[in-house]
Formats: structure tokens, sequence, C-alpha cells
């Protein structure tokens, strides 16, 4: 599906549909980290938005090119989480 996705990239990618898509997906997770992480330096909260969607982003190009029960889905899935909470709870102390 992914690849079917970018395939058709180029046609959706720049519509202004896609990017008010993305620019919500974008205040969802600001919001997200600014409420998970307080007390931090915003350029150290913006690190970690970028890197934590950007690991999401990786990850689920990689991991939805190959077939999954749903069970291997939800061990990634939790296994994925525990990383990032982990990351965010060390962050936060």
């Amino acid at each position: 599906m992914r690849v079917a996705l970018d395939d058709a990239a180029p046609l959706y990618r720049h519509a202004p549909e896609a990017r008010q898509v993305r620019e919500q997906g974008e205040a969802a997770i600001d919001a997200f980290m600014q409420e998970v992480l307080p007390g931090i330096e915003e350029a150290t909260r913006r690190r970690a938005t970028d890197l934590i969607s950007t690991t999401l982003s990786t990850v689920g190009k990689e991991y939805s090119q190959t077939p999954r029960t749903p069970e291997e889905i939800a061990d990634y899935a939790d296994a994925m989480a525990d990383m990032f909470c982990a990351y965010l709870r060390q962050l936060s102390s």
C-alpha cells in the first residue's frame, strides 16, 4: 500500500488538502509533545518531535513493506511505544 501511495505521491503531495492534513498532523504532534514535555527547552522538544516523527515515518515505511500478522504488528507497536516512552521519560527527568 505504501509503495503504491508513494508512486502516486506527485499527484497529491502538493494539493491543498494534503498540505492541510500534514499541517494538522504536525500541530497534533506538537501539542502532544508540549503536554508530555512541558518544562523542556523548545530546541530540545523540537529535536525530540523531529526524532519521533522521523522514526515513526521511517519504521512505518520499512515495516509495511512485509506482510505481518496482527499479533506481529501489535508486538512491534508495543516495543516502539516502550522505546518512545523511555526516551520521553529520560528527557523529562
